[in-house]
C-alpha cells in the first residue's frame, strides 16, 4: 500500500487555516420549514439579522413553539455556537434534544461564516464579543428565561472565553474545545512535518503578524484556559476519543483549571466532526434541563419534580431505538483518520431530522423501527 502524500504546508495555507478556512455556504431552504410539528406541538423558526461587534451582519434563527403550544410562559433558551468551518445548520443537530425538554433554541452564523457578512473568523477572539450582542438580543425577546450556551470546537472555545463575563448564562456545554491555540497550532504542524520547536515558534510569529494585520487577532493571546478559573457556571465538557484535530487533553486541561464545582468531562467514540452518540446527547439534554428549566424564574417549585418526570417521558422507545441504529452505523466510520474541516455529513443528517413533515424520511424511520422490533421478537424466540 502506497502511503498517501501529506499536503504541503505553505505560508498562505497556515494563516488561512486560522482565519479563513472553508466557508459553509447554504440556502435558507436548507434550514427546513419555518413551521413544523414536533412531539404534538407546532414550532416556528424566526430568522433575524443582528449587527456584530465589528459591524457585520449576522444571520440568526430562533426556534420556539407557537403561542398556543407553549408549555410555560417563561422558557429557557439555548444559544448554539458552531465550529470554524460551519454555520447555524450545525445547530439543527441539537434541535431535538433542546425542544423536547421545554427549551427553545437560538442559532447564529458567526461573522465570516455561513450567510453572515465578514471575510475572516478569529476562533473565539472576536466571536466572544458577538455572543454578548446575541445574548442582549435574546434577553429582550418575550417569554425568555434562563440562557445556556452550547458550543462546539471554535464555538466551545468562544463559550469558555465569554461565559465568566455574563451572569445571565446559567449553564454551558463545550464540545471539543481547545485550551491554548499556540499549543494546538504546534500540534497540528507537527502532524504534517517534523520541525524543532524554535522553528515552529518562529513560523507562528510570522503568521501571527499577517493574522493581526488582517483581522486584529493575536493568536498568542488566544487562550481559553485563561478564562477557565474565572468561570463558575455548571459545565459539561465533551470530547471524542479519536479527535484528529483537537486532542482530548485540551478538555482535560480546561476541566482541571475550571473554577466551578459542578463540572464533568464526557468522553465518547468518534472523531472531531462525527455525530455524538445518543447517550451523550441525552445526558447533555438532561444537564441543560436541570440547570435551565428546573432553575427557570417564575416556575412553581412544587411542579419541578413532576415537570422533570413528564419531560423525560418524551424519550420514547422508538426514538431511542432509532438513535441506537444511528450509533451502530457511526461505529463503522469512526476509525477513518480523514480530517474534515466542514461537518457536511452531519449537516445532511441534521436537515433530515428537522424536516419532520417529509413523508419519505418518516416512512424510512418507521421501517427501521419495525425491523428493530422484529429482530427483538426473533431473539426472544431463539432464547
Amino acid at each position: 500500500m502506497v502511503e498517501q502524500e501529506k499536503p504541503k504546508i505553505s505560508y498562505e495555507t497556515l494563516w488561512k487555516a486560522i482565519i479563513r478556512p472553508y466557508r459553509d455556504i447554504y440556502k435558507i431552504k436548507d434550514l427546513g420549514n419555518p413551521k413544523f410539528s414536533f412531539f404534538a406541538r407546532t414550532y416556528i423558526r424566526k430568522d433575524y439579522d443582528l449587527i456584530s461587534s465589528e459591524g457585520y451582519l449576522m444571520k440568526c434563527s430562533f426556534y420556539e413553539p407557537e403561542i398556543s403550544f407553549r408549555p410555560k410562559k417563561i422558557m429557557p433558551v439555548v444559544l448554539y455556537l458552531h465550529g470554524n468551518s460551519s454555520s447555524r445548520l450545525e445547530g439543527m443537530g441539537v434541535l431535538r434534544e433542546v425542544l423536547k425538554r421545554d427549551m427553545n433554541l437560538f442559532t447564529i452564523d458567526f461573522p465570516g461564516c455561513g450567510l453572515s457578512e465578514g471575510d475572516y473568523i478569529s476562533l473565539g477572539y472576536h466571536e466572544s464579543r458577538d455572543v454578548k450582542v446575541v445574548v442582549d438580543f435574546i434577553e429582550k425577546l418575550p417569554g425568555v428565561g434562563n440562557i445556556g450556551l452550547w458550543g462546539r470546537s471554535m464555538g466551545a472555545a468562544t463559550t469558555m472565553i465569554y461565559a465568566h463575563k455574563d451572569d445571565r448564562i446559567k449553564a454551558i456545554v463545550m464540545d471539543s474545545p481547545f485550551a491554548d491555540f499556540s499549543i494546538l497550532a504546534k500540534e497540528l504542524v507537527l502532524k504534517q512535518i517534523k520541525l524543532p520547536n524554535f522553528l515552529i515558534d518562529g513560523a507562528l510569529k510570522i503568521v501571527n503578524m499577517t493574522v493581526r494585520k488582517k483581522n486584529g487577532l493575536d493568536i498568542e493571546k488566544l487562550k481559553p484556559i485563561d478564562s477557565a478559573p474565572k468561570t463558575k457556571q455548571p459545565a459539561i465538557f465533551v470530547h471524542a476519543n479519536n479527535d484528529e484535530l483537537i486532542n482530548n487533553r485540551h478538555s482535560e486541561m480546561l476541566l482541571n483549571a475550571y473554577g466551578g464545582k459542578n463540572k464533568k468531562l464526557k468522553r465518547c467514540e468518534g472523531n472531531h466532526n462525527s455525530r455524538r452518540p445518543f447517550k451523550i446527547m441525552k445526558e447533555i439534554g438532561e444537564f441543560l434541563y436541570i440547570n435551565l428549566v428546573n432553575n427557570n424564574p417564575n416556575i412553581n417549585d412544587n411542579k419541578k419534580v413532576d415537570d422533570f418526570n413528564n419531560i423525560f417521558n418524551l424519550d420514547l422507545y422508538s426514538e431511542e431505538d432509532q438513535n441506537k441504529i444511528e450509533d451502530e452505523n457511526q461505529k463503522n466510520e469512526i476509525n477513518t483518520n480523514k480530517i474534515e474541516t466542514n461537518p457536511s455529513n452531519n449537516k445532511e443528517i441534521d436537515k433530515n431530522e428537522i424536516n419532520l413533515n417529509n413523508n419519505e424520511i418518516k416512512e424510512k424511520k418507521e421501517e427501521e423501527q419495525k425491523n428493530v422490533i422484529e429482530d427483538d421478537k426473533e431473539n426472544k424466540k431463539e432464547k
